[in-house]
Parts: C-alpha cells; sequence; structure tokens
C-alpha cells in the first residue's frame, strides 16, 4: 500500500464482499446515486453531525487517535501552506488542516467525548463517502506480518525480497492522480517487469528472474507464500537468524494491475465465497503447492521494499497507527485527513482464531495510507497493527455496508 500499504496494501486484499452482522449506521440514509465517474471533486459529500450516532463521543480511549492525528499533522506542516486538499468540492489548505488536525489532537488526548462533540460540531464540517454504486463502503484490514529469513542465500532461505530497482521509472501524476510505472528498453518505455519475469525462476528452477543477480535482495526468507503475503499487505517484520528483527516498509510497486487470487478460487469453484478470508487461503495454498505457480503469477502486481528504522510508515511517509490509520485510494480522498469509520468487526474465541460473532464498530481514524488494490470511493483497508493471531483479525475482514465519514476544519475564509 502505497506505504505499508500495502499497496499498501490492503491491500490490497485477496477477499470479496459479504457483510457479517449488522453495521450501526444500518438504517441511516445512504449517500445518493451516483451520477457518472467519481473523482476527488464529488467523492464526498457535506452531511450533518447527526449522520453519525451519538455513541460515537463516549469512547474514552481517544488518546491513540490524538497520537495519529499529530502524525497526520507533521505531514501537513511539511507540505507548501497552500496546497489544496479536496473535501469533495470543498477544498483546505495544508496549513488549514495542520492546524485543525492539531487541535483535534488536544482535544482527543483529553478523553472528554462532550468537549470533543462541541468542537466538532462548532469548528468542523462532517462529509461522507459516497460509496460503491450502491452507496456503501467495503472495509478490511491489514496488518504486519512476521516472516522469518538471512541475510544469506541458502536452501532454506531461498525467496529475496526486493529492494526498488533504479531501472523502475515513475511519470508525474495526470490530472486524475495517475502516474504510469515503467522502465526504458531500446530508447522506448515499456511495462516494468511483472511477478512471473520477476519470481520465475523461483518456482520453476529455470534462467535467473529479471533482477537476480543485481545486488537488489535485502533479505531471503523461507516461504514463497510468506513473501506473497508481504507484497499484499505492503510493510511487516523478518527475524533473522541471530534473533535481530529487521522491519520492512513499501518502496514502490511495478505498476501492474492487481489481481486477487482468491477471487480467482472462488470463481473455480475451489473455495466458497462465503469461506474466503486470509487464513483460509494461506491453507489452500499450503495444502497444494503443485496449484502456487499458476495463482501467484495470475497477479503480476509486484511490491518492492526498503528496511524501516522505526514503526511502519503509510503514503504521507508518517509512522502508521494500529486501529486508527486508514489506507483509502489516494486519488479520491484527502491524504492524512481526520475520518470516522462505521463497521462491523469480530468477536474471537478464546484461541484467538475463531469467530464466534460480529458487533457494530464505531471508531476515529485518520486517512495515512493506500493500497494497489484499495481503488474506488468503496473500499477502506484498516490498519491492526502487528501482532499474535492479527493475521485471523485482519484476514476476516471484509465487511460490506460500511460507511466512511471525512472531517474538515470550517469553511476558510
Amino acid at each position: 500500500m502505497g506505504g505499508a500499504a500495502r499497496c499498501f496494501v490492503l491491500l490490497l486484499l485477496v477477499l470479496l464482499g459479504g457483510c457479517q452482522g449488522r453495521p450501526l449506521h444500518d438504517l441511516a440514509e445512504k449517500p445518493r446515486a451516483r451520477v457518472g465517474e467519481v473523482t476527488a471533486t464529488n467523492s464526498l459529500e457535506p452531511v450533518p453531525w447527526s449522520s453519525v450516532p451519538a455513541t460515537l463521543f463516549q469512547e474514552r480511549s481517544t488518546r491513540s487517535w490524538a497520537e495519529a492525528l499529530e502524525r497526520s499533522a507533521l505531514y501537513y506542516r511539511r507540505l507548501p501552506p497552500g496546497q489544496l486538499f479536496h473535501f469533495g468540492a470543498s477544498t483546505r489548505t495544508a496549513a488549514a488542516m495542520a492546524k485543525a488536525c492539531s487541535e483535534l489532537a488536544d482535544v482527543a488526548r483529553s478523553e472528554d467525548g462532550e468537549r470533543l462533540q462541541a468542537v466538532l460540531q462548532q469548528r468542523f464540517r462532517l462529509f461522507r463517502a459516497v460509496g460503491n454504486n450502491e452507496g456503501d463502503v467495503m472495509v478490511t484490514a491489514y496488518y504486519e506480518p512476521l516472516l522469518r529469513g538471512s541475510l544469506r542465500r541458502s536452501n532454506r532461505y531461498f525467496y529475496p525480497i526486493y529492494r526498488r530497482p533504479s531501472d523502475l521509472l515513475e511519470s508525474a501524476a495526470d490530472a486524475n492522480g495517475r502516474r504510469k510505472i515503467y522502465r526504458m528498453e531500446k530508447g522506448k518505455s515499456v511495462p516494468y517487469y511483472d511477478r512471473s519475469q520477476i519470481d520465475g525462476h523461483i518456482l520453476t528452477s529455470k534462467q535467473p528472474g529479471k533482477l537476480a543477480k543485481r545486488g537488489l535482495e535485502l533479505v531471503w526468507v523461507d516461504s514463497a507464500i510468506d513473501a506473497f503475503f508481504l507484497h499484499i499487505q505492503g510493510s511487516g517484520r523478518v527475524i533473522l537468524e541471530n534473533g535481530q528483527v529487521m522491519r520492512l516498509g513499501y518502496d514502490g510497486a511495478n505498476g501492474r494491475s492487481y489481481v486477487a487470487i482468491g477471487k480467482i478460487l472462488i470463481d473455480e469453484g475451489k473455495i466458497p465465497k462465503e469461506e474466503m478470508t486470509m487464513p483460509r487461503l494461506r491453507q489452500w495454498l499450503l495444502d497444494h503447492p503443485d496449484e502456487n505457480k499458476r495463482l501467484m503469477f495470475a497477479n503480476p502486481s509486484y511490491v518492492f521494499f526498503r528496511e524501516l528504522q522505526g514503526d511502519a510508515v503509510g503514503n504521507i511517509n508518517v509512522p502508521l497507527t494500529a486501529d486508527r490509520s486508514i489506507a483509502t485510494d489516494h486519488r479520491l480522498f484527502p491524504k492524512g485527513a481526520p475520518a470516522i469509520l462505521a463497521t462491523t468487526a469480530p468477536v474471537f474465541a478464546g484461541d484467538g482464531k475463531t469467530v464466534t460473532g460480529w458487533q457494530p464498530d464505531l471508531r476515529w481514524v485518520v486517512n495515512q495510507d493506500t493500497g494497489g488494490a484499495i481503488r474506488g470511493a468503496g473500499r477502506v483497508d484498516l490498519f491492526t497493527g502487528f501482532g499474535e493471531n492479527m493475521e485471523y483479525r485482519a484476514g476476516v475482514m471484509k465487511q460490506a455496508n460500511s460507511q466512511l465519514y471525512f472531517i474538515a476544519p470550517a469553511e476558510q475564509p
């Protein structure tokens, strides 16, 4: 993703729609039916604060939201003060957003819900994402996986994680925020190598891949499946043979379209749609090693990484905050902006893996990442962080019928 994004990534996720549980906003009026193409100028529509349940302001543990807001304020301060951010048809400057994020952080740090509600209603405006064709948003989640690796290639540690290659070029953004990723060959720009060209030798034992023997390997890991899922998440950690931990962050992608291999297995009748989760997909790949090459190469998208000295970062180059940072389509929604996510979340049994139910989930978030698979006004990826069984917590999220709201300071004079 942009950053972890998750490319990106979540993301970039391999999951499909279908909602478990009943979201908080289920009876609320949905956004108006969309007309024409969704752009940054019509992806959000103004709505009154009464559009979100009052229970939102009863949350007392808002210190982590304050931390995320301060990080966004830092992002805005790095920009030209007059740089504009779209909230639908309205715009706000980077200077105004920096001030707004710092002000909200101060209030959130106090954990005073009544004060937060008063400040927001008096000095801030609320905007709702127009969502998909039905006016809804699909929420998935991404996390930091843990891999095992070595700085040296061996029979065990055989699968490379690559740095960004110097011949991967990127054009300036066009009017729609799209960038062309390419390389030069015989004086002409051509698409960058796809996954089969880069990793084909690993699974086929044929001629070396296009990036081999160029000194681009950051680390070698012991599982092609784990490496593939690292690409989906966009960031992760690798525990080395000496016990040290290397942290990896997103550093670009090859520009090829992301293909969800989970959808391929659903279409082929290999996994029922209602059973498709990230853990289920991983287990299927482990159980069917002869299918790995075909499925992995069906997704031509490829992600490059860099070593991080601190926490995972998103596409605005600030550390992500677990359960607060979200990834959206950076072409449509304002980077760094505070937001509200209304969805449902899983309830797990004592093993941390078995879902026993679903409950309404209404949370304060901040838009700090993007992802190769997070496209359109109807997609959001929630960063859940690092920890035991985190793959299960993130991997089961595929919540349709959710809503996303953005918060902006009142109109500038």
